[in-house]
């Protein structure tokens, strides 16, 4: 009978055993999946922060008088295309910063897409009188000129740049002031700033402008 006592003890206490070896393996193996998925979410949310992102192809300076080095640089337009890799990114997101180490300018999306003809990016009738002078358009915002749009889905609300796109960020730099007084870049001025995009790497702006203006139209960078 003692026996027997002790042979259900122990068998209790082996069934205790398992149960709880069974609740640990549980509480293991859903730690182990837990972990897994935040490592899978941690690793594209790294490989989209490395891979997404813009570069700054060229970037244009425009002067409007003659002869051209009596003047300064008052508009700028900034060519840019994802990098290699990239997702779809969303340019209404997109901030432009600009600096001349006086004055710092953030600039943000106006809401105008121009996806027109280009015979004159800077002068050209039909682009002036839907950007240039669009009162939208301020010192402090930017506008997009489709160069190429390989989908041709970009739309005003959410201009989508993708693969293989570029465009041009158009923007007055009226807000500068150069060392004559006069509004706009004047000549060998050093120019820094980024293309911001929401999620990935930013593109650079980095150019000194020329010492003397010799063209309407000039390249910066």
């Amino acid at each position: 009978m003692r026996r027997g006592s002790i042979g259900i003890g122990t068998l209790i206490v082996f069934i205790a055993l398992v149960l709880v070896a069974a609740v640990a393996a549980g509480v293991i193996i859903g730690t182990a999946g837990y972990l897994e998925q935040k490592a899978q979410a941690a690793g594209r949310q790294t490989t989209q922060e490395v891979a997404s992102g813009l570069k700054v192809t060229n970037i244009y300076g425009y002067t409007n008088t003659t002869p051209p080095s009596k003047g300064t640089i008052t508009k700028m337009a900034i060519f840019i295309s994802p990098n290699s890799g990239s997702e779809g990114i969303d340019l209404s997101n997109v901030k432009i910063v600009l600096s001349d180490g006086v004055k710092l300018v953030v600039y943000n999306y106006s809401g105008i897409l121009y996806h027109g003809v280009i015979n004159g990016l800077f002068n050209g009738t039909n682009i002036n009188s839907e950007v240039w002078d669009n009162a939208s358009l301020t010192n402090t915002s930017f506008a997009i000129a489709v160069i190429h749009d390989g989908a041709s889905q970009m739309d005003a609300n959410h201009p989508n740049l993708e693969w293989g796109d570029m465009v041009a960020l158009l923007i007055k730099t009226t807000i500068f002031q150069a060392d004559n007084g006069e509004p706009g870049i004047g000549p060998a001025t050093k120019m820094v700033g980024k293309v911001i995009p929401e999620v990935g790497a930013a593109g650079v702006i980095d150019f000194t402008t020329p010492a003397t203006y010799n063209y309407n139209v000039m390249v910066l960078q």
